[in-house]
């Protein structure tokens, strides 16, 4: 391997976009997998005979824009679907279905799971905004950050506390504060735990497991806004006595417009 300048092992979608940068800048590279395959999460796998799977590569993972335009993301021809998925257990309970538009997701959860499944997912939503930016989630050309300066990015006690789940604590830890309820919303906290298992090979109950569920519900800033005050419309309409934290007030109805809302 002495004719190589650069070596990647692992050929999923980060080692090959990895290697493919490294090719660009001039650098013999060489990519290396163990598996039978490659391409990682953008790849089509046979799990067993006549059922093939394709993981995750029709699907654009929310990233950094300058991360999207070096690869060329922001130019690839999109379908915009009105579910996303659909979480069931199989058991006779209502699914969870993911709508992409953010008031139909929350109205959903309301209708059929719950006012307090609306409240647990602005509370998740709230816990995940520290985490999300101590693991640089929306960062482009950073190296990782130290533990000290991950628990920089706290602003209160609250977000220290969660940068601490995030490092330390499991996907059931903080599912267990949001969604105490494992029977009513067993569906909801199922779509959430695949979580650990899709992006560490772990159990939801492993710790530090809830990085994995902290990267998954990163959000940009803009789209978190809209968001949240969609989920604080929700709680005040349904629950006028409750006291809503935070400025935001609605002023109306809420669409996106790339990155940004537009209330």
């Amino acid at each position: 391997m002495t004719g190589y300048d650069a070596i990647v092992i692992g050929a999923g979608h980060n080692g090959l976009t990895a290697a493919v940068l490294l090719q660009r800048a001039g650098l013999r590279t060489a990519c290396l997998d163990a598996k039978r395959y490659a391409g990682g999460m953008a790849s089509t796998v046979e799990l067993f005979d006549g059922y093939r799977f394709e993981i995750a590569g029709s699907v654009q993972f929310p990233t950094s824009s300058a991360v999207s335009s070096e690869l060329g993301l922001d130019s690839l021809p999109t379908v915009d679907l009105e579910v996303m998925s659909v979480a069931l257990r199989g058991v006779g309970d209502d699914p969870v279905v993911q709508f992409t538009d953010p008031t139909k997701m929350l109205t959903h959860l309301h209708r059929v799971h719950g006012a307090d499944a609306v409240t647990g997912m602005a509370g998740l939503l709230a816990w995940s905004q520290a985490p999300t930016r101590a693991l640089g989630r929306f960062e482009a050309g950073t190296l990782p950050k130290s533990f000290d300066e991950m628990y920089a990015c706290a602003t209160n006690e609250f977000e220290r506390s969660a940068i601490d789940d995030m490092l330390f604590g499991s996907v059931t830890d903080v599912l267990d504060r949001h969604f105490p309820d494992r029977e009513k919303h067993g569906a909801l906290r199922g779509s959430m735990t695949v979580l650990a298992v899709n992006t560490l090979y772990r159990g939801p109950a492993t710790p530090g497991s809830a990085a994995a569920l902290a990267f998954g519900l990163g959000v940009p800033e803009g789209r978190l806004r809209a968001v949240e005050e969609i989920a604080r419309w929700h709680r005040r309409a349904y629950h006028p006595s409750v006291a809503i934290a935070g400025t935001h007030r609605r002023r109306g109805p809420v669409t996106f417009q790339g990155d940004r809302d537009r209330g």
